[in-house]
């Protein structure tokens, strides 16, 4: 079973409709269905989804692709991975070549290592002798079924009795060496998770990746990771979100919390649309995560000035995605863990959740702390700290928020801030020459003159206006492509199209998933986009009248060729002759 059969197989059980619509919510439009990008920050739909063909297409990022391209990018994982969510999702076979790459085979063999480990830490808490351990859990208020739920386990000091299990299961000494579990040093094996509570850590399918390890007395750090392999990247995870996904897509609002402990005491509280950052730092990566299946994200971070710093830099990610950051303040407790656990905490902390701060005004409470604002200097030194936020931002809507914001802190009209604003990006937009009288070359020349390359744009426009037509009439490109020569075309990404066109109409009619498969980005954009769009006849009239215009050295030869197939369909009865039918 090749990709293609995968793919037909796939449509045919649960089709490009059903794997989309589970992260993108779809209106129906005509013959396809539309909705708003996953990939890119939007407000208005661009996203369009055709059942018919198998494929999406965004209209304003470009994004494109078929059910596993799409798959693949929303999730960030490679071509195996996507067909192990679709598998794990959507309950559809896996296809025989899913390990037939070295580094499938490598990857497979990792999970398999990380699982095993994961087995035998949660077989050691269960073993009288971690008591201390269990203790440990005991009086951090774990339930016994959270204990099980997130797979809690010990690592016990030595080492060897894991390293046993493992063995037992095939996983030798060297796949936990690459795994990060255990070291090799002089005098024996050794680990970094010694005598420590052990989290382990799912990527977004559900695939334990790495693990976290809690000092259960005095050892300093107090925390440690994995290290980062080829399954795991700390910016790109977040703990806890397979659990908390279900919850998320129902409520469309995600919690961020910092640790391990804050998450699971949140689930096991009630609060299960949960999941931890692995640290202060909120990326770009994991809020792309989130918008899969959140609009809102409520940050919930320590109050030390770690914390407030990574909240802060929340309005740049909140900016870039489009999500609805605010930030949760505690008061009377340093974090979700504690608060929960005090009487009444459950309330309390849901009064936190509905009393969360727009990321706009926690910045400027921030920014204006320890500012005496009754002052010119003070109002001065909060407005000029502000715009340098202000100015960064790309949406309009939140730039314009943040600055009635402003105007109202300080007492001025919402013009005079925006005036300031307005001068300010004026101001930095001007660079001065190092030379006032040496004016560029480029600007001397005549206005009536096209411009350098013009000719081969052009050119290029007309190739591409070829190649929209082969697309659009699949059924038909392959006699229209026997017949061309690889000098008609000159426009890289025209060449690339065409080659994988000549290449899979040698073995039948190309289909449009098969075709984007096979190209790289820019040109598997430019084939998902002309899929969609109506046909504009038939690619044999179309060809004869590209090739006159690009009047290259074989064209006459061409065009006799395409004249030839159409007077032959004519006389077998199979041309339409009727005006305005379209080919598809």
């Amino acid at each position: 079973m090749d990709y293609k059969e995968y793919i037909a197989l796939v449509n045919a059980k649960i089709g490009i409709l059903d794997v989309i619509g589970h992260y993108v919510k779809l209106h129906r439009q005509g013959r396809n269905y539309v909705g708003l990008c996953p990939f890119h920050h939007e407000k208005t739909p661009s996203f369009t989804v055709s059942p018919d063909k198998g494929m999406f297409y965004c209209f304003g990022c470009k994004a494109s692709g078929d059910m596993l391209t799409f798959v693949r990018r929303v999730h960030n994982v490679s071509l195996p991975e996507a067909v192990e969510v679709v598998a794990k999702e959507f309950n559809v076979e896996l296809p025989p070549w899913h390990l037939s790459t070295a580094a499938s085979r490598e990857r497979q063999e990792l999970l398999l290592t990380i699982k095993t480990a994961a087995a035998a830490f949660a077989a050691a808490l269960a073993d009288p002798a971690a008591s201390e351990c269990q203790q440990y859990v005991g009086n951090r208020n774990i339930p016994s079924d959270a204990v099980e739920t997130f797979g809690l386990g010990y690592c016990p000091r030595d080492i060897r009795s894991i390293v046993t299990f493992c063995s037992e299961r095939g996983v030798t000494e060297d796949n936990l060496i690459r795994a990060g579990i255990i070291q090799r040093h002089t005098g024996g094996l050794h680990t970094p998770f010694s005598h420590r509570l052990m989290f382990p850590i799912w990527d977004a399918i559900g695939n334990v990746i790495a693990f976290g390890g809690r000092a259960i007395d005095a050892t300093m750090p107090k925390y440690i990771n994995s290290p980062e392999t080829p399954l795991f990247a700390k910016r790109r995870t977040l703990y806890a979100l397979p659990l908390a996904e279900p919850s998320i897509r129902k409520t469309t609002i995600a919690i961020v919390v910092e640790g391990y402990m804050d998450a699971i005491s949140l689930h096991a509280s009630g609060f299960g649309n949960t999941v931890a950052s692995l640290g202060t730092a909120f990326t770009d990566e994991q809020a792309t995560l989130l918008r899969r299946s959140a609009s809102r994200v409520l940050l919930n971070f320590d109050s030390d000035e770690a914390g407030q710093r990574a909240a802060r830099q929340a309005l740049s990610i909140a900016d870039r995605t489009g999500l609805d950051v605010a930030i949760v303040r505690l008061s009377g407790a340093k974090d979700p863990d504690e608060l929960v656990h005090e009487p009444d905490g459950k309330n309390q902390y849901q009064k936190a959740l509905d009393d969360a701060t727009r990321i706009g005004d926690f910045l400027i409470d921030t920014v204006s702390a320890g500012k005496d604002l009754s002052s010119l200097a003070g109002r001065r030194t909060f407005v000029q700290e502000m715009m340098e936020s202000v100015d960064s931002l790309q949406d309009s809507l939140l730039r314009t928020q943040l600055l009635t914001k402003v105007a109202q802190r300080v007492g001025l009209r919402e013009t005079e801030v925006a005036a300031l604003y307005r001068k300010g990006v004026a101001r930095s937009d001007v660079v001065a020459p190092a030379d006032p009288w040496k004016i560029p070359r480029k600007n001397l020349r005549h206005p009536g003159l096209p411009a350098s390359g013009s000719l081969e744009s052009i050119r290029s426009l007309i190739e591409l206006e070829l190649m929209a037509a082969l697309v659009q009439n699949l059924d038909k490109a392959g006699e229209l492509v026997a017949c061309m020569e690889d000098s008609l075309v000159r426009d890289e990404t025209c060449r690339e199209i065409l080659a994988v066109l000549r290449r899979d109409a040698a073995g039948g009619v190309p289909s449009i998933s098969s075709l984007v498969a096979q190209l790289g980005s820019e040109a598997a954009a430019l084939v998902s986009q002309w899929s969609l769009e109506p046909s504009k006849g038939d690619c044999r009239d179309a060809g004869e009248t590209i090739v006159h215009k690009l009047d290259y050295r074989g064209a006459e030869e061409t065009i006799e060729r395409l004249r030839s197939l159409s007077s032959q369909e004519e006389q077998q009865g199979t041309m339409p002759h009727a005006e305005g039918v379209k080919h598809d």
